[in-house]
């Protein structure tokens, strides 16, 4: 039970800390009037009071940043409001809320994102994705409006405006983020509803752009110009067929050189599981070699494509690059640039191209699957099924023999082709006597 005295200065400062803990002191002149002391000599006010069956606690200051008499008010206001059945936190609360900007809640999205990434839940490069959305097409569209204010009819507007202004790609990547962020708003009692929640993507043709067997040779010769960095990578995109994020951000500590396997970490994939990624010759003997020379130019760097640029707070080559650094230098000179963004050879034409060529040698779907790292192998056949038509004829061919044999249909139609044949070349003589003949045998 609460101890009680008339809060004086004096009598407060002469309060003995807690050895541990905290310890609740009522005032005698307002008697629901608490102060809160704890074992580091932190000294608190709060007011509380029961109103029907809950007990309500209002937090009004620290002392002696708040003098006894401004607590004793605060405590008088906050009792007067607990008496008309009005929970002074919870109007504070609404208050500051009808306040906040979009802004606000995103900022509350982006803290929450970042604890989940510690705990594995999420990736970091999912952040550094919404981060650069937020930044360069939402925040100008929507950081003017407050949250309370954005209705159905605003979520319509920008929406339009981001429809008219961007790429299908970029329209998908901000209404995902829209929607990501408001749905956390409304979990969080920040605003009532979602107003982009009925917001739909536009539809994308899935990239079905790899590599003819004329470009990769352009491609390979454009790469012996390059530093051995580049042509390491981009060899590596290619035979291993991984995204270009876990490439650039590979490890040593990941790789099983001698079993020809790399582990990529859960925190690393896409769809949050360990993948082992299996390697074929060309690509271990890369990595070997670039093993050997990582320690004298690199030292205890942990990355496999380790770089000192400054710039790269990463220390290993970065995504950034793609389009303005190396990548867009080799396309171009192995003339295969193009300014139209859907036929465009990026990084990740890397990785379809090593599924394409997989597809048209004949490997079966769940073995590209599975080398891809995709959960779903759905995913692989929508994709890349098309490519594996003549392979899919031959396995229909050898089935229907197989089913033509069991029933006995394909001796039949052979027999009886042959039986035509044959009785084309008979005289009418010879017909009447075969027929004669069959006829006593009772066939």
């Amino acid at each position: 039970m609460s101890k009680r005295f008339n809060f004086t200065i004096a009598a407060i400062n002469n309060i003995k800390l807690p050895e541990k803990g905290r310890v609740e002191y009522r005032d005698t002149k307002v008697p629901e009037l608490t102060l809160r002391v704890t074992a580091n000599g932190s000294m608190s006010f709060s007011v509380a009071k029961k109103i029907g069956s809950k007990y309500v606690r209002v937090t009004l200051g620290k002392f002696p940043a708040n003098t006894i008499e401004q607590a004793r008010k605060k405590a008088r206001e906050n009792l007067l409001l607990l008496e008309n059945g009005i929970n002074p936190t919870e109007k504070k609360r609404t208050e500051r809320i009808k306040q906040l900007s979009v802004a606000d809640p995103y900022q509350q999205y982006e803290d929450n994102f970042k604890a989940r990434i510690k705990v594995g839940e999420r990736r970091q490069k999912s952040l550094d994705d919404f981060s650069r959305t937020w930044k360069l097409h939402v925040k100008p569209r929507i950081a003017k409006y407050r949250a309370k204010e954005v209705s159905h009819a605003i979520a319509l507007k920008v929406t339009d405006d981001i429809k008219a202004n961007l790429t299908a790609g970029l329209f998908n990547a901000s209404i995902a983020l829209l929607r990501a962020m408001f749905k956390f708003a409304v979990s969080h009692e920040l605003v009532i509803s979602n107003p982009f929640s009925s917001i739909s993507k536009v539809r994308i043709e899935s990239r079905t752009r790899f590599l003819s067997r004329e470009e990769i040779a352009k491609l390979f010769d454009s790469l012996k110009e390059e530093k051995q960095i580049y042509q390491d990578v981009v060899q590596i995109l290619i035979y291993t067929g991984q995204r270009k994020g876990n490439v650039y951000s590979m490890e040593w500590s990941e790789l099983d050189l001698e079993r020809g396997v790399w582990t990529i970490p859960h925190s690393k994939t896409k769809t949050k599981t360990v993948y082992h990624a299996q390697l074929a010759t060309p690509a271990v003997e890369i990595l070997k070699r670039r093993q050997i020379e990582h320690e004298s130019l690199f030292g205890d760097s942990p990355f496999v494509f380790a770089t000192r640029q400054r710039a790269n707070q990463k220390g290993h080559l970065s995504t950034k690059s793609d389009n303005s650094g190396y990548w867009k230098r080799i396309i171009e000179r192995a003339g295969l640039y193009s300014e139209d963004t859907s036929t465009r050879i990026t990084p990740h034409t890397m990785r379809k191209t090593l599924a394409s060529w997989q597809a048209l040698e004949g490997v079966d779907l769940l073995s590209i699957s599975k080398s891809l790292g995709h959960s779903d192998i759905s995913t692989t056949a929508k994709a890349y099924a098309h490519l594996s038509g003549d392979t899919v004829k031959a396995g229909v061919q050898k089935a229907t023999d197989a089913l033509q044999k069991a029933a006995n249909l394909t001796n039949g139609i052979n027999y009886q082709v042959k039986l035509i044949k044959l009785v084309k070349t008979l005289t009418e003589d010879q017909c009447k006597a075969t027929i004669e003949h069959l006829n006593n045998q009772n066939i």
